[in-house]
């Protein structure tokens, strides 16, 4: 028992191990730790527009390190605190640029070799303002280019964007082969000269068609500035009928509700009602059949006033006999007058 219970325990701390190495393993790779010694610089930037911290800072495309910190300084220039690895030598001819690293808007720092001085920078130094280059105006330099990107599909947007700014970058071979790119899209427009012919000849044919009929194209628009204008004269009325019709919904929305349920009860009653005339339909058909004969009849008596006359022609008293049988006993009764029989 005993010997069971060591294994499961020393398997338990293998597994363990293992797994604590594996997590952090994960999280130096996703969150991008380093642990090579580095040094740190600093660079002035008048502007770092979508550069943050946590970036990284490369030479000649190569990750060297990361940007640490940005602090605003007096005179309004920005200082960039950065890492890099202590195999990296800088010097007083070192230059810093901030780059795109791609058409999304992220940024990261560029270190150059310029011309300048070859003494070496010592860790903490700084780049003066002079020899850094804030990142380019992407916006600019696309919405330049925004009449030829309407005429492209997304991909070639995408491709023709890439290279553009790698080559005002500094970054691409050279222009030439945006220029290629150009040079592709204007073939495809002119591969589609016919189909840009036939356009315009049906817009031709369309703004014919308006000027031969500018009259009625005139009236009509005059027609449409008189509304326009009527409305705008009258935009008092408008909108306190449009008040009047909000509260009037309102009303007959709370006026519905509160008339369901006792409508729900008629509907209810209505259907029980139905039910009854239907199954005793015999008796109510008599009754519409007779009904005129009787209203004519007590429209008769009503004539001499707001009042009916009766004669009393016999007074019956209905009582019940041995074993409930009816028994009928006259109280009165004459047969002359009105009341003989006919």
């Amino acid at each position: 028992m005993k010997d069971n219970l060591a294994g499961a325990v020393w398997r338990f701390g293998v597994f363990a191990v293992v797994s604590l190495l594996g997590i952090f393993a994960l999280l130096a790779i996703f969150a991008q730790l380093r642990f090579e010694k580095e040094n740190v610089y600093h660079a002035q930037f008048r502007n770092i527009t979508g550069l943050k911290s946590g970036d990284f800072v490369r030479i000649a495309g190569v990750e060297v390190g990361k940007v640490k910190e940005i602090t605003l300084l007096p005179d309004t220039t920005l200082s960039v605190e950065f890492g890099a690895d202590s195999s990296v030598v800088l010097t007083e001819g070192s230059r810093a640029a901030i780059r795109y690293d791609n058409l999304i808007g992220d940024r990261y720092l560029g270190l150059e070799e310029g011309v300048g001085g070859t003494h070496v920078l010592r860790p903490g130094a700084t780049i003066p303002r002079d020899r850094t280059e804030p990142a380019l105006d992407l916006d600019a330099l696309i919405g330049g280019f925004r009449p030829l990107f309407r005429a492209l599909n997304p991909e070639q947007v995408n491709a023709l964007s890439g290279q553009l700014i790698a080559a005002f970058q500094g970054e691409g071979a050279s222009i030439s082969s945006f220029l290629a790119q150009t040079g592709a899209v204007t073939n495809t427009l002119a591969d589609r000269d016919q189909l840009i012919g036939q356009v315009i000849n049906n817009l031709n044919t369309v703004l014919g068609s308006l000027g031969d009929e500018s009259r009625q194209f005139d009236k009509a628009v005059t027609s449409l500035s008189e509304l326009v204008d009527g409305l705008a004269a009258r935009k008092t009325d408008i909108s306190t009928a449009l008040a009047y019709v909000n509260k009037a919904s309102s009303t007959i929305a709370d006026l519905l509700s509160d008339a369901r349920p006792p409508l729900k009860e008629v509907v209810a009653e209505n259907d029980r009602a139905s039910g009854i005339v239907v199954a005793d339909h015999e008796y109510f058909d008599n009754i519409l059949n007779t009904l005129p004969d009787k209203y004519r009849e007590l429209g008769r008596l009503g004539l001499y006033g707001d009042f009916f006359s009766f004669y009393l022609c016999d007074a019956v008293l209905k009582v019940n006999g041995k074993g409930g049988q009816p028994v009928y006993v006259k109280l009165a009764g004459q047969d002359t007058g009105r009341c003989a029989p006919k």
